[in-house]
């Protein structure tokens, strides 16, 4: 099992409002997260920042309760659902200390992958992505929360309209917004002879490369840093109109080489 993620500027952009974090404790758990921060180029990076670490800490804070309770699925994902909700409540409580912030958000998107019981968890708010990459297949774990997929879910414009539309950066829901959010939490077993690579994406990237571009640099005869070098020099060559940020997670279940 690889991991490795890098955030960038961008080309257009003055600043990065990307946050991302990396953990990987002794019992065998692994933590990733992207946050795109949200109003104005200070507030989206405090924004991002605080969920990010708020996040990252509420779920370090109880791995051991997690081993403890057997990684039972329900209880695991209870707990995930509660790091978002402290990573809500923490951007909230910065931005009524300080009404210069006022507005700030920024999206979440995180995986906790439990490699003994080879399962992954994720956890969405907002239009960051999590893709499954195989060699069969790229598919869109996460479901965008955004005003363009809601015209897709009435039918009211196609899958492939919603890549150019004009409104797609719109989204109807973030950290920061209100008191209560309802973060997605779902989990997914891995078949025990697979090899899946998993790329946690903001829309800096997932919005200017192709699906079949981002299966392609996962699936190549690269390192996994090269892989990521290569996801942000795409994005940028591709005009680099917004930060930047991926995380991919490969793993390569050793019955797979046998």
């Amino acid at each position: 099992m690889e991991i490795y993620g890098l955030t960038d500027r961008g080309v257009v952009r003055e600043a990065n409002e990307d946050s991302i974090g990396i953990s990987r404790t002794k019992n065998g758990i692994t933590i990733a997260v992207v946050c795109d921060g949200m109003g104005g180029a200070a507030g989206g990076r405090i924004a991002s920042e605080i969920a990010e670490e708020t996040f990252m800490s509420s779920m370090l804070s109880c791995t051991d309760e997690m081993e403890q309770l057997k990684f039972d699925s329900k209880k695991v994902k209870a707990l995930i659902g509660e790091a978002a909700s402290k990573a809500n409540a923490a951007v909230l409580a910065k931005a009524r200390d300080d009404l210069s912030l006022f507005g700030m958000g920024c999206t979440l998107n995180a995986i906790v992958y439990i490699e003994p019981q080879n399962r992954l968890y994720y956890v969405n708010v907002g239009d960051s992505r999590l893709y499954m990459i195989t060699k069969k297949e790229i598919k869109q774990l996460t479901k965008d929360h955004s005003y363009v997929q809601m015209l897709v879910d009435n039918n009211e414009i196609t899958p492939e309209e919603a890549e150019n539309h004009p409104q797609k950066n719109l989204i109807t829901k973030a950290l920061g917004i209100k008191d209560d959010i309802e973060p997605d939490v779902s989990d997914k077993k891995l078949a025990p002879k697979s090899e899946s690579h998993f790329l946690l994406c903001s829309d800096g990237l997932h919005g200017l490369i192709k699906r079949e571009v981002l299966k392609e640099v996962a699936l190549s005869d690269t390192s996994i840093h090269e892989k990521i070098f290569s996801y942000i020099r795409l994005a940028n060559e591709a005009g680099g109109t917004d930060n930047i940020s991926a995380i991919l997670l490969s793993i390569k279940n050793e019955e797979v080489s046998k």
